[in-house]
């Protein structure tokens, strides 16, 4: 795979993430956010099994009997499952677009991460990028009450979570190529951790998650099940930096189908924001 196919393919994860924001917000209304992401992983599960085992079977062999390919997989998933329940539960008080362009800041946190624990090289744009970044997001999230103030903070938390995604994503990657195995160990791990916490503080049921059912659907086989696999395999070729930012238009697109179908418009305070940070993850 080319370089430039590798940046197509991630410009299609991040417009269909982008509009997939828009289901996961109007996914809620009968089910809790956790039995949302259990229902949706669990999609993306079956989407890529048999790609796995047609693909990769012996694969799977390898990372369960390597320690070091296993404890990246795991930990990969454990902290998948934080940052997508962390930006699912925002979801029920925040705005898509906030959702959208608060959780792209991981942009600017790889870069952050790169630096300060992996010892990598910082050019002195970046700094200025996260000034952008961090003004951005006081006007993004300010002239709010407190209680979507505080679900716009767990936004910003997902993001420092989906930084340490797309860099262990990048690291297994790099060790063993075996993007469909990868994705199935993350998708197993995010549902069955969802589903636990679901069925002890949502109760879920097959009725409520059948009113969904169009939301879970497509979050499920198109956002977790596609998006997020094509971002596997891109990433295998494509750089960390660039590939940061391309998956970052996820936050236009977002903006763009919170407008357009959920009518959810932005004073000129946030459309100020959302440029800064914009301009900011562009930068980095």
């Amino acid at each position: 795979m080319t370089y430039n196919k590798a940046n197509i393919l991630l410009l299609l994860a991040s417009l269909i993430w982008g509009t997939a924001f828009v289901s996961q917000a109007m996914g809620m209304d009968h089910i809790g956010p956790f039995t949302f992401s259990f229902s949706r992983t669990f999609l993306g599960f079956l989407v890529v099994l048999p790609l796995a085992l047609f693909f990769e079977k012996k694969n799977f062999y390898v990372i369960f009997q390597n320690k070091s390919l296993l404890l990246i997989a795991i930990l990969t998933g454990l902290i998948f499952f934080v940052g997508m329940n962390l930006q699912q539960y925002a979801l029920l008080k925040s705005k898509v677009a906030n959702a959208s362009f608060l959780t792209t800041l991981y942009v600017p946190i790889v870069a952050i991460i790169s630096r300060f624990i992996f010892k990598s090289k910082i050019y002195w744009m970046v700094w200025i990028a996260i000034i952008f970044c961090i003004y951005g997001s006081y006007l993004l999230t300010s002239n709010q009450t407190l209680e979507i103030q505080k679900s716009d903070g767990l936004l910003f938390l997902s993001g420092v979570f989906f930084a340490f995604h797309i860099i262990l994503i990048d690291v297994f990657m790099k060790r063993f190529a075996s993007p469909f195995n990868f994705a199935c160990i993350q998708y197993l791990i995010v549902f069955i951790l969802s589903l636990v916490v679901a069925l002890n503080l949502e109760n879920p049921s097959f009725s409520t998650i059948r009113l969904e059912w169009f939301e879970i659907f497509y979050c499920g086989i198109m956002s977790t099940g596609i998006a997020y696999t094509i971002q596997i395999v891109a990433q295998g070729k494509a750089n960390p930096a660039p590939a940061a930012i391309i998956l970052s238009m996820e936050s236009v697109f977002a903006a763009l189908a919170g407008w357009i179908i959920m009518g959810q418009f932005l004073d000129n305070y946030k459309l100020l924001g959302c440029m800064f940070i914009f301009i900011g993850v562009v930068l980095v």
